[in-house]
């Protein structure tokens, strides 16, 4: 799960391509991509759609914020067809979560704030399946310019607050220019290095870079089956750790790292 698509529900044409790309997940969106004037044809068009569409990515859908004033009608309109999920949008405390936790889906809540990611360990309680970092909604709620400098603190606290609430791990947040892939697949790789599972996408064509970013790449798939061979051998010689020929020192954590790339990249030891 590695793409995850944003698509505006509104939208039938955005809506069908997206349903048939390659995303690993499209996100309906019914809260920011929707003017308020076609909150109503966002659910109809999404309704109609997803009943004509076979369920290939996952789809998840975003409702508006429970304390606004459309959730009430998002919540009429469901269960939609192929929905697996509903993704939260600027959670930042616990109680946020109990309308939508009455819909009976798993949840995914959106960080997308200062207050929300020092909750984000409060937050993640019965029904949340993970977070989505909303990168530029927080950067904009610090007033910090976009870099990695600016968002690294929150992204590896998001990060930490998963796996320490029990989540899966989060999918980090949009990169906005459009036009440049090198920079897109760059933040995505440094997102994966830190822990994201995936990245959310604004575009159709941002799809490519982000799951070769997240894929294993071709070195460390070889020093994965290194570490593995290094490791097999040391245990038929009655040892518990072993040492790769460049001096680097295998231990079970490293053991578990190369069996997850392994794993990742559809290979097996």
């Amino acid at each position: 799960m590695r793409s995850w698509l944003f698509v505006p529900g509104n939208d039938e044409r955005k809506l069908r391509k997206a349903l048939d790309s390659e995303a690993d997940v499209v996100i309906v969106d019914w809260e920011d991509a929707v003017p308020e004037g076609e909150k109503r044809a966002a659910r109809e068009v999404s309704a109609r759609v997803l009943r004509e569409t076979g369920p290939r990515p996952r789809v998840v859908l975003r409702v508006n914020h429970p304390q606004n004033d459309f959730f009430p009608e998002d919540q009429k309109a469901l269960p939609l067809p192929h929905v697996t999920a509903i993704v939260l949008p600027k959670v930042e405390a616990p109680e946020a979560l109990a309308p939508a936790r009455r819909i009976g889906l798993p949840l995914i809540a959106m960080i997308e704030s200062a207050l929300g990611l020092f909750r984000a360990l409060e937050i993640a309680g019965d029904g949340v399946e993970r977070f989505i970092f909303g990168a530029l909604d927080y950067q904009k709620d610090i007033g910090a310019r976009y870099s990695q400098d600016a968002l690294l603190y929150a992204k590896s606290h998001l990060v930490a607050a998963s796996r320490a609430g029990g989540l899966l791990a989060p999918v980090a947040g949009v990169y906005p220019f459009l036009d440049d892939e090198a920079g897109l697949e760059a933040e995505a790789r440094h997102e994966r290095d830190l822990g994201f599972a995936g990245k959310t996408l604004l575009h159709p064509r941002q799809i490519a870079p982000v799951k070769r970013a997240f894929a294993p790449t071709a070195a460390e798939i070889e020093e994965a089956r290194a570490v593995l061979e290094a490791f097999e051998a040391a245990r038929r010689q009655g040892r518990a750790v072993a040492k790769l020929p460049d001096g680097r020192f295998i231990d079970p954590p490293v053991v578990a790292w190369a069996e997850e790339i392994l794993h990742q990249a559809g290979g097996d030891r």
